[in-house]
């Protein structure tokens, strides 16, 4: 399923609440969690479990980029505010085994992982697992986009 899917917003709701901001670092692909930082510009997710508005890269089709390409340093990076109900596809990190109605949430890299492994489920959980994909043995996240809709 490498790269299988093309767009990162898969369903939502009414008016698309697009963001734009510059890339506060490298290493930002498509389908990872992001956060604003103190300059105002995107960063990665940096606390795992932490509560806060889901916000997701997304591919800049504008300029012709694809799920596959990284952002880079203080490049505009396209990112959607996902709302209770929307679906998307986000970037689950390795070692995980993620199944069909499994709660997610954030890690520390800005990729998304198994609320059970982080604790509290009621408190930590940002999204739900809409597919299955097993990434134990070792298949980099990076080429890896899991369908969830955001809680």
């Amino acid at each position: 399923m490498a790269l299988s899917k093309q767009m990162i917003p898969v369903k939502n709701f009414g008016g698309v609440v697009y963001h734009e901001r510059n890339a506060a670092e490298a290493g930002i692909y498509p389908g990872m969690a992001l956060e604003i930082d103190s300059d105002n510009d995107y960063a990665l997710f940096s606390t795992e479990g932490g509560k806060g508005p889901l916000f997701v890269a997304i591919e800049d089709a504008l300029q012709g980029k694809t799920v596959s390409d990284v952002y880079v340093v203080e490049y505009p990076v396209r990112a959607m505010q996902f709302r209770p109900g929307e679906e998307f596809h986000g970037l689950v990190a390795d070692g995980q085994d993620i199944t069909h109605g499994e709660m997610l949430t954030r890690n520390a890299a800005g990729l998304f992982i198994s609320a059970a492994d982080s604790g509290d489920l009621d408190t930590k959980a940002v999204a739900q697992a809409l597919e299955d994909e097993d990434l134990s043995s070792g298949a980099s996240a990076l080429n890896v986009l899991v369908r969830m809709v955001a809680l």
